[in-house]
């Protein structure tokens, strides 16, 4: 009896970790709902490239200003790469906007391709910073799991939604 309750607390400790590293491409926070759309995998002269969008659409009925997006990379055998971007970008009630995002990966040097089970799985947090339309502050933080080996591109993609660009700093700060 005592065999089956070690077994049983082991399940419950690990299983959660596991499902950790699912996929997660879409969710919501208090002010914005978000989905990780055009998903895209390809080798290009410098290396393998990982892009998405990722649609952001404001859930509370209220105008948001973001002034701050920071962006954080995490991959298996690799510092995390941390980016902070500052500029000015409105987000209407109910309306939505899209940035598009890439992310360099580093594959094993003995690996001939960065496809099926060689890529390694991109990890991004993202935090957006700004006010509402009250002038409170907001910051919705977004984790996103990719797939390791991104589906087929959809026969329709979110490019028709705004873009907005997240411009790096000038003088490297």
């Amino acid at each position: 009896m005592r065999r089956i309750s070690w077994l049983t607390a082991a399940i419950v400790v690990l299983l959660p970790g596991c499902a950790a590293l699912a996929p997660r491409i879409q969710g919501t926070t208090d002010i914005v709902a978000w989905q990780a759309t055009d998903l895209s995998l390809e080798r290009r002269t410098t290396g393998w490239y990982y892009t998405f969008n990722l649609l952001v659409l404001e859930v509370q009925g209220t105008d948001i200003t973001f002034n701050e997006v920071e962006t954080i990379i995490y991959q298996p055998g690799i510092n995390p790469f941390k980016a902070r971007y500052r500029g000015e970008w409105r987000l209407e009630a109910k309306d939505q906007f899209r940035i598009p995002l890439l992310a360099s990966l580093s594959c094993h040097q003995v690996v001939p391709n960065c496809t099926g089970t060689n890529v390694p799985i991109p990890l991004w947090r993202i935090t957006m910073s700004g006010t509402d339309g009250r002038g409170q502050p907001v910051k919705a933080v977004i984790d996103l799991t990719l797939p390791a080996d991104p589906p087929s591109p959809p026969a329709t993609t979110s490019n028709a939604v705004r873009a907005i660009a997240l411009t790096p700093p000038k003088g490297g700060g």
